[in-house]
C-alpha cells in the first residue's frame, strides 16, 4: 500500500531554460508536443520530494521563472521546493542582482503546471499593482 501511495506522490516538472544552446523550446508559448522525445527525456522530469532534504514543512513544486538577465529575457522551468505555508508568487519576491530583474515567477503543484504560457499571469502582474494602489486608496 505505501508504494501505491508513493507512486502517486510524484510531482513530474518541465525543466529547462531558454539560456542554454538547445533550450529554445523552453521558451513561450511552451509547446511540450514539438519536442523531441530526447528532450521530453531529459526535460521533464521527476520532483519527488526526498523526507530529510528539507523541512517537514516543505513540498515540492514546478517553477515558472521569467527574468531579464543583462536585459536579454530568460524563461526557466525548474523543480523547486518550498513552504507550504508561501504563496504560489513568493518567489516573484526574492532578491536578484542588479543586473537580473525578475518579470514573472509562479510556482504551482500539478504535473507539468509550469509549461503555462503565462499571459493570464503576464495579466496578473498588471492588475496586481493596480489593486495594490486601489487599497492603499481606499484604506486613506
Amino acid at each position: 500500500f505505501s508504494l501505491l501511495l508513493a507512486a502517486s506522490a510524484v510531482l513530474r516538472c518541465w525543466r529547462c531554460s531558454t539560456d542554454v544552446s538547445n533550450g529554445e523550446f523552453c521558451n513561450d508559448p511552451f509547446q511540450p508536443d514539438t519536442i523531441s522525445e530526447q528532450q521530453r527525456y531529459w526535460s521533464y522530469v521527476n520532483c519527488t520530494y526526498s523526507v530529510g532534504a528539507k523541512s517537514m514543512n516543505t513540498r515540492p513544486v514546478c517553477k515558472k521563472l521569467v527574468q531579464e538577465v543583462y536585459g536579454k529575457r530568460v524563461i526557466a522551468r525548474s523543480c523547486f521546493y518550498e513552504d507550504m505555508d508561501d504563496p504560489a508568487d513568493k518567489c516573484a519576491m526574492d532578491t536578484t542582482s542588479s543586473y537580473t530583474k525578475t518579470v514573472y515567477c509562479r510556482t504551482c503543484t500539478t504535473d507539468g503546471c509550469n509549461s503555462s504560457g503565462g499571459l493570464t499571469a503576464m495579466l496578473g502582474l498588471l492588475v496586481l499593482p493596480l489593486l495594490a494602489a486601489l487599497r492603499q486608496l481606499l484604506c486613506k
